[in-house]
């Protein structure tokens, strides 16, 4: 069958006849609720009529049954660009602090106030951390700091956004001062705009070396394009657990245990793992080869999101070659993503930009892990902060959410 013009709606067009916002009718392309295709000349997109008036039935008798499908504010993603609060992730990656980009998905204006730990608690959290086998990885080690705050801190109970945001920020940094140090942080007064002192904590823990001023500044752009990704997976539990009752410390935890599950944030290490099983750039075709042959598959590339490639990987992978000291690790990387480009392969994603990240920059196994979940705990937080606001649940219902991170 024939398809004409009139099959096909702008985005303009599209969001007047479902009577949203159009920033809203890409939010429904990122969370698998439409599609579109390019226009011709490549300006703007197209949204199949047909598409746009089964959604806008879908949409009506949700309403009709009083069903709440999530739709937020906080993040809109496109496959051109990511914006935070209609703030262009990557301009703010480059000019912010990911202190202040995470009180701005939270809904404050920054700059925002010094995190500062909760030291009693710090003192346990790192007695018990000291008894774990050395095996444990950075990521293991925030769980079990994550339990330790639970014990011995109350509950807050208070779901105002002023609370859950002091409480985010007192958590996360007990989270990374009671983690084992591996080198001196960056001190405050030396830090390069837009570094901050969470980003010179982070990266003291997961590396035994003194950060160059560029090496800083590409952590905290990393860290500000991973904050939020809108209705992924273990967003939309961390909506539902806020709307179920749960407590601000409780959702952060159930986050990190949700965001370092072998789909999501561990699939970078399982991408280290490829990474420094390389022995060269030149043996990267016979590694990948053999891995294949053995049945494996090669993590790190493709995004359901970004059919046309993942563009916060793009944005991090583009850093790493600017600042990348270790030459000869970056080379086995481009060796790599080259190799699965000739293969027919996709593109690169957000996973495999942050495994390459580690690796490069020589920072202890198992890092990626933690960078994602830190830094996605911003996200967290606002979307829990949202989710409040919008009242208790009363019943589950169904609603498409994306699962790619």
């Amino acid at each position: 069958m024939t398809e004409n013009a009139g099959d096909w709606l702008t985005a303009d067009e599209a969001a007047d006849r479902l009577n949203v916002k159009k920033e809203t009718v890409y939010a429904y392309v990122s969370r698998g609720r439409l599609t579109s295709r390019k226009a011709a000349g490549g300006r703007g997109s197209l949204f199949r009529l047909a598409d746009v008036d089964r959604l806008s039935a879908k949409v009506r008798r949700g309403k009709e049954n009083q069903q709440d499908p999530v739709e937020s504010e906080i993040t809109l993603v496109t496959q051109e660009a990511l914006f935070y609060r209609n703030q262009r992730a990557s301009d703010l990656a480059e000019s912010a602090t990911f202190e202040d980009v995470a009180r701005l998905l939270w809904g404050f204006d920054p700059p925002s106030p010094p995190w500062v730990s909760a030291q009693a608690t710090e003192r346990f959290c790192r007695r018990v951390v000291k008894t774990l086998p050395a095996s444990a990885l950075p990521v293991d080690q925030v769980k079990v700091i994550a339990a330790c705050i639970a014990a011995v801190e109350p509950p807050s109970w208070d779901t105002t956004p002023d609370v859950v945001a002091t409480t985010a920020q007192r958590t996360l940094a007990t989270m990374l001062t009671a983690l084992p140090a591996k080198s001196e942080p960056v001190e405050t007064a030396a830090l390069p705009a837009p570094a901050s002192p969470m980003v010179a904590l982070l990266w003291s823990r997961l590396c035994d070396r003194q950060p160059r001023d560029a090496e800083l500044k590409l952590l905290n752009s990393a860290m500000v394009m991973l904050a939020d990704h809108d209705l992924a997976a273990a967003t939309y539990v961390i909506r539902t657990a806020a709307r179920a009752g749960v407590e601000p410390g409780g959702l952060l935890r159930l986050g990190i245990d949700v965001g370092s599950g072998p789909v999501k944030g561990s699939a970078s290490l399982a991408i280290e793992s490829l990474l420094h099983n390389m022995k060269s750039a030149a043996t990267v075709e016979e590694s990948l080869g053999m891995r294949l042959r053995q049945g494996g598959s090669i993590p790190g590339f493709g995004h359901h999101v970004y059919p046309a490639g993942d563009i916060r990987a793009s944005y991090i992978l583009e850093r790493l070659r600017e600042v990348g000291p270790q030459a000869d690790r970056l080379a086995t990387v481009e060796s790599v993503i080259k190799t699965q480009e000739w293969r027919g392969l996709p593109a690169p994603n957000a996973g495999f930009a942050l495994a390459a990240l580690t690796y490069v920059l020589g920072m202890a196994p198992g890092s990626g892990e933690t960078i994602f979940v830190i830094s996605r705990a911003a996200g967290w937080v606002a979307h829990a902060i949202e989710a409040y606001g919008t009242g208790p649940m009363e019943r589950m219902h169904s609603v498409n959410v994306h699962s790619g991170d």
